[in-house]
């Protein structure tokens, strides 16, 4: 099939087509990876796998689970803390875990009579804003609340948070089935809490305000908001303290005791922590930072244990700032994401602690690249590291290397070492994170050089980060240069980027078999396996790839199955069935539950081109296409050199 459409799958008994072997088989193939695993195009010498031409759907033989497991995010595992020095973020590449939670088969359509639309339907994005008159049609309430539990927080994908973000803002109702028990929890505050966890507490609270009685029935999804602007740091005390009225947690108790003394307010703060020690512990973090709000000694920040306490660790951080006690590196709670934005906001914490804590959160959208630059410049230099960055990221790639690689540039007078101070900065960046705030405090530095033919050997890299972060005009600014130079290998990557991400310069076929040619020319197993994914996401946002294209990619061989993606095979397949059916809200969450918290650059080409081919089946072809620009800036270039190796040289002359 073709990877613009969405097919449903055929049953494991029937018959293929007949037609030309060749040419049929490819064409129904759709999605083409040649050689793709999990890891296979991340991996410096990952094997190519090789398989049979299939469908993008589920293997013809491979059975859904025998029994329906709840859908439920796959945990992401803690990286270890140094003493004291934060990791590197993102960490070294791993197999990744399972892309997507087991999702049960969905039931078929109609099995059971509708009752009336679930009440919290309301929402701020209606129409073509959001995702249609009816969004939930086709899809029950039993079995739309579990997927809406399970969507991803952590990703570093904007595009898939921009996804998520209006489907969670989209005015609909699910329909619940006659006779149907009251869930545990609302949909209107499930909603609420997941816009709370991905970042977005404005359009949380704007949520609430649509459904009162839902936030007030649903003290998790209270909690969630509250904490949401703790971190930003925008905190409505008179709001957020009536916001839990309804509940009697001593959640509610600290937030009082943080607002009165906020404000100054003595006997209300010494009221609250009266009640708060006749039932916490002595070790309670927040009561020994309370102590200090009250007009105490600061305890010992070694001696605060924030990892073991999710429940409220935002509140408890916000007091920190509050009392202007720090957090030392080797306390950072280094699994919660929206914790660490908090961390970089405190101003009593460690400059280099703050930009690494504050670069794990921007990478998963937490902080915004304006923010990242802040820290970057409060980070001090020690002696003359400024002279000797070239060294100093050849052994860290760490954020205090990009701190300085800043300020380094801020400094610069020289025309040759800004170039190469920008083309480091580009360079240092994760593939996996140019799309974000990290890409766009790197692309900051880019702002301040002209493409000019000095600037050719920088001009692939840089087009390239312009194309992730949809900055368009530089991107062809730059791309242009590149192009001048003189057409090379490197070009040549950028050719499916900018189609994706411009939706032009496909339509002459002679196109894309230039491309293809240049781009093979001396292309190892894994180079080629980057192509072929390449292939599968043109394919994907409409463009026409030949048989002859795919046979040149992938050596003769046939692309892998959905199995070989490391995919839930049940939730691949509701994906086509939903999008086939034309149910736009379901489609969306099984699109966004595939993608999980790696996003469309940390996973294989083929799972991308396959939300995207749906999504652009349903109407969704924005999305779809930023979703396709996102992954294809990830294999965007030949084998990623060592950044400190490839930059210009960078020569202590001219660093005044």
């Amino acid at each position: 099939m073709s990877a613009s459409r969405a097919e449903p799958r055929p049953s494991a008994g029937a018959v293929p087509h007949s037609g030309p072997p060749l040419s049929a088989t490819l064409l129904l193939a759709g999605l083409l990876a040649a050689g793709w695993t999990a890891t296979g195009w991340m991996a410096s010498a990952a094997a190519q796998v090789v398989g049979p031409p299939i469908r993008l759907t589920p293997d013809a033989g491979m059975q859904a689970p025998a029994s329906s497991r709840s859908p439920s995010p796959t945990p992401a595992a803690a990286p270890a803390a140094a003493p004291a020095v934060v990791p590197a973020y993102p960490p070294a590449v791993t197999p990744p875990p399972a892309v997507s939670p087991v999702v049960a088969r969905p039931a078929p359509v109609a099995r059971e009579a509708l009752g009336a639309p679930d009440p919290d339907g309301a929402g701020t994005l209606g129409g073509l804003q959001g995702l249609g008159a009816d969004p939930w049609r086709g899809i029950g309430r039993a079995e739309l609340l579990p997927l809406i539990a399970a969507l991803p927080v952590d990703t570093p994908s904007p595009a898939v948070k921009a996804l998520e973000r209006r489907l969670l803002l989209s005015a609909g109702s699910p329909a619940a089935a006659e006779g149907e028990v009251p869930p545990p929890r609302r949909f209107g505050a499930l909603r609420i809490e997941k816009l709370a966890r991905i970042g977005d507490p404005a359009g949380a609270a704007d949520l609430a305000a649509l459904l009162p009685a839902a936030l007030a029935a649903d003290e998790a999804a209270a909690k969630a908001l509250t904490d949401a602007e703790l971190v930003r740091g925008g905190l409505d005390c008179t709001r957020a303290l009536a916001r839990g009225k309804s509940f009697a947690s001593a959640y509610w108790t600290r937030l009082a005791l943080f607002c009165h003394a906020r404000v100054g307010n003595r006997a209300g703060t010494d009221e609250a922590l009266t009640t708060l020690r006749s039932g916490g512990r002595r070790s309670d973090p927040f009561l020994m930072v309370a102590d200090a709000l009250a007009g105490a000694a600061p305890p010992p920040a070694r001696t605060l244990i924030l990892q073991g306490d999710p429940e409220g660790l935002a509140l408890t951080l916000a007091a920190m700032r509050t009392a202007r006690i720090g957090i030392p590196p080797d306390r950072l709670p280094l699994d919660n994401l929206p914790a660490l934005a908090a961390i970089a906001t405190n101003p009593s914490t460690d400059p280099a602690t703050r930009a690494a804590a504050g670069e794990r959160a921007a990478a998963s959208l937490f902080l915004d690249a304006r923010q990242l630059l802040d820290l970057y410049v409060q980070v001090p230099p020690s002696g003359d590291e400024l002279l000797r960055i070239r060294d100093i990221a050849r052994r860290d790639r760490g954020a205090r290397t990009r701190a300085l690689v800043h300020q380094a540039m801020a400094a610069a007078m020289d025309g040759q070492r800004r170039l190469a101070l920008a083309s480091l900065a580009v360079e240092l960046v994760d593939p996996r994170l140019r799309a974000g705030p990290v890409g766009g405090a790197a692309a900051g530095l880019l702002d301040t050089v002209s493409p000019s033919g000095d600037a050719a050997p920088l001009a692939p890299a840089a087009a390239r980060l312009y194309y992730a972060q949809g900055r368009l005009d530089q991107a062809r600014r730059w791309h242009d240069l590149a192009l001048r130079s003189g057409r090379s290998a490197d070009t040549a990557w950028l050719w499916p980027l900018a189609v994706v991400a411009t939706g032009r310069g496909a339509e002459d076929p002679r196109a894309l078999a230039a491309w293809l040619e240049e781009a093979l020319r001396g292309a190892d197993t894994q180079a080629r396996s980057r192509i072929a994914g390449q292939l599968a996401l043109l394919q994907a946002t409409g463009v026409m790839v030949p048989d002859e294209a795919w046979m040149q990619a992938t050596d003769g061989a046939g692309p892998p199955s959905g199995s070989d993606a490391g995919v839930d095979p049940t939730l691949w397949q509701r994906l086509g069935d939903a999008a086939a059916g034309g149910r736009v809200g379901e489609t969306v969450v099984a699109a966004l539950l595939l993608l999980g918290e790696a996003g469309p650059a940390g996973l294989p080409p083929v799972v991308t081109a396959r939300v995207a081919a749906n999504l652009k089946a349903v109407g969704l072809e924005q999305d779809a296409r930023a979703l396709v620009r996102e992954a294809m800036a990830a294999i965007a270039g030949p084998a990623a050199p060592d950044p400190a190796l490839s930059a210009p040289a960078l020569s202590d002359r001219g660093a005044q």
